[in-house]
């Protein structure tokens, strides 16, 4: 991980929550941003870039599954969290297996335990985009050697 802080969307309708989240979050170095609405929140992942994205399922606008599966279409390397009761289970199996959801946490949680979550899901996301970005460079290797080799010939 750079010399820049993790960058983290915090989406939760419940102030005190997402307050409280926040600042234990912020304890340990993050970049946290707070909308308490999905579609504000949506409205932010166009404008900024999102290292991980915590969201609670329950929300009057729309679930957090659906907020999800929204935002992994904007930001698809960002890691997502997804914040639910028991309750919520058959929901957040099926965003799940749409993909837009990484790592599920249950009410209520433990902080040491959210801490540990968060670490290993931006810890996947820096992994992540590292071979994204290796990826990307060795394409652009293999494109030059191949110009290179047009050039020659």
């Amino acid at each position: 991980m750079g010399t820049e802080p993790n960058t983290i969307l915090l989406v939760d309708d419940d102030s005190l929550v997402a307050n409280s989240l926040a600042r234990l979050l912020r304890t340990k170095g993050y970049d946290v941003s707070i909308c308490p609405d999905p579609k504000a929140a949506l409205v932010a992942c166009k404008k900024r870039t999102f290292d991980l994205i915590i969201t609670d399922q329950r929300m009057p606008v729309m679930y957090g599954t659906e907020f999800a599966q929204q935002a992994k279409k904007l930001q698809p390397a960002a890691r997502i969290i997804l914040i639910s009761s028991y309750s919520d289970f058959e929901q957040v199996i099926n965003a799940f297996n749409m993909v837009a959801i990484d790592q599920q946490v249950l009410k209520p949680w433990d902080n040491s335990d959210l801490l540990k979550v968060v670490d290993e899901q931006l810890q996947l996301s820096f992994e992540m985009s590292w071979q994204e970005q290796r990826a990307k460079h060795d394409g652009d290797t293999k494109s030059l050697s191949a110009n290179t080799l047009l050039r020659a010939g």
